[in-house]
């Protein structure tokens, strides 16, 4: 049993000093994707928007807003090849996965800005009812805007109301059950 228990111990330390290093690793990872998230969202990421205007003292208010589905357009080419954004969420935090490989699925990348659109361009009013929604045409055209073919947005809009993360209904494009996957 002493032999075994000195094993015991020497996997142990092994086991500690991995998860060390696997730790150490995924830290600078993590610091790394911030990097390209951050170039994204300060060349990319804001829109601003002129509101209202005073007509007595010439002044002007402006709305600034994070345009996630530019961000995440501008992150489909600019993350590591292996990497791509798998979640937005409307607080405008967002998820990025690795794919596995050390190349990126296109169709991952078009998937993704497809639902940022959506996601950006559906409004929910403050009881959680969905308020409007994008058009189709309006969601390929821009999706063209940021790069990604009519033929195969038109492909990867299809393949997202078979896997259920959007509906298309009399030509307007809702989340559905499994938005939040891509």
């Amino acid at each position: 049993m002493p032999d075994r228990m000195e094993r015991f111990r020497s996997l142990t330390t092994d086991i500690d000093d991995a998860t060390a290093e696997r730790d150490a690793i995924a830290t600078d990872i993590g610091a790394e994707l911030a990097d390209h998230i951050e170039d994204a969202v300060a060349d990319h990421g804001a829109s601003l928007t002129a509101v209202d205007r005073s007509d007595r003292d010439g002044r002007f208010r402006f709305e600034a807003r994070l345009d996630r589905a530019a961000v995440v357009a501008a992150l489909t080419d600019s993350l590591p090849e292996g990497f791509v954004v798998s979640h937005l969420n409307d607080d405008g935090s967002l998820s990025v996965e690795w794919t596995g490989s050390g190349r990126t699925p296109t169709g991952r990348n078009h998937d993704a800005v497809l639902k940022a659109i959506v996601a950006e361009e559906t409004t929910i009013d403050e009881d959680g009812f969905i308020t409007s929604v994008p058009s189709r045409d309006r969601v390929l055209d821009r999706a063209a805007e940021f790069g990604v073919p009519r033929e195969q947005a038109t492909d990867r809009m299809d393949r997202l109301v078979r896997l259920d993360m959007v509906d298309v209904d009399d030509g307007l494009v809702y989340p559905d059950e499994n938005f939040s996957r891509v």
